[in-house]
């Protein structure tokens, strides 16, 4: 169990006991101690576990004659040194100089008799991809290349002007087993050297300092200028025997995160092919490198739900729904909170401060605003005409206050904690539960306050949860959307911005979540939500940093979903997935956050913004006010869901794995989902299950469930993805059979839920 955080007041002072602010981050391996970096050349190497994705190593360059030094790749250096080398006259000086690597030093041939000759047996015949001579000649000398059957091939003819030139003559196109040099003129050699079948490459490797079981590496690199045309990522135990584990793209920009099979390693490295063209460098940012689970850590340790599906899922929405108007005059079910109240249990509304008030140091005037003259920054506004209408739909209110440095700039706060309190104090006064007119059950203090510097904006949370929670103890307080993962993303981390001393007036933690995941080009996709690299996870770190510091506070994500296009409204940002995968994946996500203890969802958005191309402007339950709000595949999803298994809670896990998930639901949450798949169906009126893949994936597979004794599989829907009346279908005999108390299932990237019946039950439960 996590340590709790325990808050003692001292003369004024809180001393916290147990508060980590880096509770929830999953240590990179090659953050440990003892770790090392070697490169193959550049500058650097070390800074590709420093923590920082904006500097990096620069390798050095292979061409024109940057690899002459190398002994890994330079496959004649030492020749000479090693006897493959011979001069047919007397040389003035050392022939070893010939092959060493040193352009510096010189090897002269001269001549024995009418010619001077020098001719290299290559240690290991190959294929020479390049042969690089630096030499000074005094007349016209031949570079000639014997393949396996002795045959001369002329490759190259040198002449005074290339004298102290590095020249490279690329691709010799056989095995070469000699080369030779000849001319009538004395000439000398300062190097020759060659690339062999490897051609050039560069590799950055970390040694971990000891074996670690390694599942994930996520890795930040770029051979700009089309340098690289190959990079793969490696492993070993050893640093001597290695492991291809994946082939990267070696243009990509953006982090990338690779899942391996997990295994003991040791060395872990970027092994890159470098194009044949003078002065190309690699860059390689960033190696880490975590156990199967990845940055994200181990899955939340489930619980029963406190809450049912009907109560988990809202929505977000904004004054008048789109449509430029009261939501009040909004009197029947086809746009605004009629129309959304039939999925959402709540509502969450970007209340925008600048609504209220022109300066943060000014009173709202929201008694002013009841009485019909609008708030002190706009005349007209009336929130209570709103906020009723929303109400009146069955949606309970959440409004996120938004405010950021570019619409409330940091200099505009002229007493920050004390102006943040008064606003909080007068929020509460007029809207809270207990002290207000009720309209408002929830507040959270900012929406995304990203470009805030941390200390400012933890002075404002401490002023407004102040505020707020000094006039009504029954009002919920949120702060801002933070992460608990990356606290090199110094603009949302929360361990800068939620403290002990603001968290003491917050009731519950607030989290944005999206499936996105970056691909082997490092362009940033939508994805499943059961996608080991998506950012959906990040609900796991998340709680571990609730766990230590605020154990006792809910998690509510008020940000998730996917955009799609459908209804006439195209979608064109990389993000974007099907209008199928948006449906079905709103589902499994939402039993997912179900079974990760979160209280509340809020899907993300209400509506299709109008005439837009960039992301989440298709991330609407329905299309946008252009084509009158049309119900998408994932509206039908959602309305189908609720009205089979709405009433029903997250009991606990039957099976979570590559092969199905399958989660037990119902009214009885007493359940322990610890226990074996029996125990978690106890109580249980319904199973949900499917494939946690792709929705492109047109795989099946089947599961065997065991179930207690008196309980029978009787009927269920499976959901399709579709709208309307096509947004399920019934299931059929190939969906599922029972023998005795055995149940197989067949499971699809389409969930299913399985009605189940007890004996001693009255009738058909769902």
């Amino acid at each position: 169990m996590a340590l709790l955080s325990l808050y003692t007041w001292c003369l004024g002072v809180i001393i916290v006991y147990g508060w980590d602010p880096d509770a929830g981050i999953i240590k990179s391996y090659t953050k440990m101690n003892n770790v090392t970096v070697t490169a193959t050349s550049g500058t650097h190497p070390e800074l590709v576990i420093d923590s920082d994705d904006n500097v990096n190593w620069v390798s050095g360059y292979c061409l024109p004659g940057g690899y002459f030094n190398r002994d890994d790749i330079n496959v004649l250096k030492g020749a000479c040194a090693n006897g493959s080398c011979s001069s047919g006259g007397a040389a003035k000086g050392d022939i070893i100089s010939a092959t060493d690597g040193n352009a510096y030093t010189v090897a002269h041939v001269n001549k024995n008799g009418v010619q001077a000759a020098f001719t290299l047996a290559v240690p290991v015949p190959q294929r020479l991809q390049v042969i690089s001579v630096n030499g000074i000649f005094h007349g016209i000398t031949t570079l000639s290349a014997y393949d396996e059957q002795m045959n001369e091939h002329v490759l190259h003819t040198f002449t005074p002007v290339d004298n102290y030139k590095v020249k490279n003559i690329l691709d010799a196109n056989f095995t070469v087993i000699k080369l030779g040099m000849y001319s009538a003129s004395d000439f000398s050699l300062k190097e020759i050297a060659a690339l062999g079948n490897e051609g050039c490459t560069e590799q950055v490797m970390v040694d971990l300092g000891e074996d670690r079981r390694v599942g994930t590496i996520r890795t930040r690199h770029w051979a700009g200028n089309n340098a690289a045309s190959r990079l793969v990522l490696r492993t070993s135990v050893d640093g001597q025997t290695w492991k291809d584990v994946a082939e990267l793209d070696p243009g990509a920009l953006r982090p990338i995160t690779t899942n391996i099979i997990p295994e003991n390693v040791r060395f872990i490295a970027l092994k890159y092919t470098v194009n044949l063209v003078n002065y190309k460098h690699i860059y390689s940012y960033e190696i880490d490198a975590w156990d199967e689970h990845g940055v994200y850590g181990a899955p939340v340790t489930p619980i029963p739900q406190s809450k049912s599906f009907k109560e988990l899922l809202g929505v977000n929405g904004i004054w008048g729904w789109g449509t430029k108007q009261y939501s009040d005059s909004l009197t029947s079910n086809v746009n605004g909170p009629l129309l959304y109240g039939q999925v959402a249990s709540h509502a969450r509304n970007y209340h925008s401060m600048t609504w209220d008030i022109n300066d943060p140091d000014l009173d709202p005037e929201f008694q002013e605003m009841a009485n019909g003259h609008g708030t002190q920054a706009k005349w007209w506004l009336d929130w209570d005409k709103e906020y009723r209408a929303w109400n009146n739909a069955n949606m309970s209110v959440d409004i996120s206050l938004q405010f950021t440095n570019k619409t409330v700039p940091e200099h505009l706060w002229d007493t920050p904690e004390a102006s943040a309190h008064h606003y909080g104090a007068e929020i509460a006064k007029h809207f809270g539960p207990s002290q207000g007119n009720g309209l408002v059950q929830a507040v959270e203090i900012g929406n995304e306050p990203w470009d805030y510097r941390a200390s400012f904006y933890a002075t404002v949370l401490r002023g407004m949860a102040s505020g707020l929670k000094s006039i009504d103890k029954m009002l919920t307080v949120l702060p801002a959307a933070f992460q608990a993962d990356d606290k090199e993303d110094t603009s949302n981390y929360i361990g800068t911005r939620v403290l002990p001393d603001n968290a003491v007036n917050i009731d519950v933690l607030n989290l944005h979540t999206y499936s996105f995941y970056n691909d082997n080009a490092g362009v940033r996709r939508g994805t499943y939500p059961e996608n080991k690299m998506s950012m959906f996870n990040n609900i796991r770190p998340f709680t571990r940093w609730r766990d230590t510091n605020t154990l006792s506070k809910p998690i509510w994500v008020t940000e998730w979903g996917w955009d799609a296009d459908g209804g006439g409204e195209d979608c064109r940002a990389s993000e974007c997935v099907s209008p199928k995968a948006q449906a079905l994946y709103g589902i499994r996500g939402l039993m997912l956050l179900a079974r990760s203890n979160v209280e509340r969802a809020t899907w993300y958005f209400y509506a299709n913004t109008d005439d837009c191309n960039t992301l989440f402007c298709r991330s609407g339950l329905t299309t946008s006010v252009t084509t009158h709000f049309q119900k998408k595949a994932v509206f039908y999803a959602f309305q189908a869901l609720l009205q089979h298994v709405g009433d029903s809670k997250f009991i606990g896990i039957v099976q979570e794995d590559d092969k199905g998930f399958v989660y037990s639901l119902g009214s009885n949450t007493k359940s322990n989902v610890n226990d074996n798949s029996s125990n978690v169906l106890q109580g249980a009126s319904h199973l949900v299950a499917w494939l946690p893949i792709d929705i492109d994936d047109m795989s099946s597979h089947q599961v065997i469930i065991n179930l207690p004794k008196g309980y029978t599989a009787n009927g269920g829907l499976r959901y399709t993805g579709q709208t309307g009346t096509q947004s399920t279908r019934s299931l059929h005999s190939h969906d599922f059979t029972q023998s005795g108390h055995s149940l197989t299932l067949t499971l699809t990237t389409e969930p299913m839920v399985v009605n189940l019946v007890h004996s001693q039950d009255p009738g058909i439960i769902g």
